[in-house]
């Protein structure tokens, strides 16, 4: 007798419940598979993310490391003046706000000058939209050689840079070359190969600005006609040399500054501001001699071992004339000075004189051309008056 299979109301002969529970059971192991499979993978990706990263970051080091991240940047220009000119435009920091090209870039810096803006030690800062920095003077040799050192104040702290400046005597005038030198560190040096970029065009509107302030100085300036004048005279220290006319500009200030130190370094009182006696100044040849003097109170004797020697000057009669700005202007002032004495009705020049001129107020410490003073002295001597013989009275036969 065969058995009649009934089937369970609900339940299909291919969906039994222990079909279903192998069915769950299955879904579930599936899912906790692919759980763990997913977080297994998850794992390796930021292992491999971080392996990647990490790889990257040796790399980049690589290439840093190879990487020179100094920097020198310069531009050079020639001024048609002498260095001292251009040396006494650059050394007061108060002069920088007439021609530093990033007051055309950014009109809104403020400078802050310090107590000194002349010179070795002299100093300044400025604040601005564009951000703060600070400049100072570290060393000069006038009239060749400043050095200055610059800091800008950036997010990351301040960013050091050398800032020099180099006046050569050439036969045009002065060479002057504007340069910045530095090093970034491990991280930022290769923003140096970027610098030349930036700063060249910079370097190069700062000394067209330079040039044409200096021009603009140079200018101004006025040649006063005085008269004749009684010269005191006196004891005087001088070194002499003999040049070309046109280096007379160069080995003036090594002359002045050899009588300052000697001066100095035997404390000796200097009674009046320092002058140039010419002895001989040949135009035709282009040659001249002279001696670079200090006035002082009485005669010196102790000179041995050294070429500065003691002079005396006598008191004497002397055309003046005044120029009143720059010294590139010195020659209309003496070729004036010496049309007037031809005018001169009483007095003529001085055979065998020696002209001097004396330099009122010193280039050290007057910074604009526009305002020095240089007196320009020619002897001259009163013209004797002709008399005629009396005539002999005639008597007739």
């Amino acid at each position: 007798m065969n058995a009649k299979i009934t089937e369970n109301k609900g339940f299909t002969k291919e969906r039994r419940p222990i079909n279903i529970v192998i069915e769950k059971t299955g879904l579930k192991l599936l899912y906790l598979i692919s759980k763990q499979i997913k977080k297994i993978f998850k794992m390796k990706f930021l292992k491999y993310i971080f392996i990647l990263i990490l790889l990257i970051i040796v790399v980049g080091a690589i290439y840093l490391a190879t990487l020179d991240g100094t920097y020198d940047v310069k531009k050079s220009k020639i001024f048609k003046v002498e260095p001292t000119v251009v040396f006494n435009e650059i050394n007061d920091f108060q002069n920088w706000k007439d021609w530093g090209p990033w007051y055309e870039q950014d009109s809104t810096i403020t400078p802050i000058y310090g107590n000194k803006t002349i010179g070795q030690g002299a100093n300044y800062s400025w604040t601005s939209n564009e951000g703060d920095g600070s400049m100072e003077t570290i060393h000069v040799e006038k009239p060749t050689s400043i050095d200055q050192v610059i800091y800008f104040k950036t997010p990351f702290g301040d960013m050091k840079s050398d800032i020099y400046w180099r006046m050569e005597k050439v036969k045009e005038g002065t060479e002057v070359t504007w340069g910045m030198k530095g090093e970034f560190g491990f991280f930022t040096r290769f923003m140096a190969s970027g610098m030349e970029t930036q700063m060249e065009p910079m370097l190069e509107r700062g000394l067209e600005l330079l040039d044409e302030n200096i021009q603009r100085d140079l200018a101004i300036y006025t040649v006063e006609i005085n008269s004749v004048v009684d010269y005191s005279g006196g004891f005087y220290l001088y070194t002499t040399t003999s040049s070309r006319i046109d280096e007379i500009g160069i080995k003036y200030p090594a002359m002045l500054l050899k009588i300052d130190v000697f001066i100095k370094s035997n404390s000796i009182r200097s009674t009046g501001e320092s002058f140039t006696i010419y002895h001989k100044y040949d135009m035709q040849n282009g040659t001249a001699m002279f001696s670079v003097c200090y006035p002082v109170s009485e005669r010196i004797t102790n000179l041995e071992g050294t070429d500065i020697l003691s002079g005396f000057m006598e008191r004497g009669k002397y055309f003046k004339t005044t120029l009143h700005g720059s010294y590139t202007n010195s020659k209309e002032a003496w070729d004036k000075a010496y049309s007037a004495v031809e005018d001169l009705e009483d007095y003529k020049l001085k055979e065998y004189g020696e002209p001097f001129e004396l330099y009122v107020n010193s280039p050290i410490i007057t910074t604009s051309p526009a305002d020095l003073i240089t007196e320009i002295y020619i002897p001259v001597e009163k013209i004797k008056a002709i008399t005629s013989s009396p005539i002999a009275p005639t008597f007739g036969n």
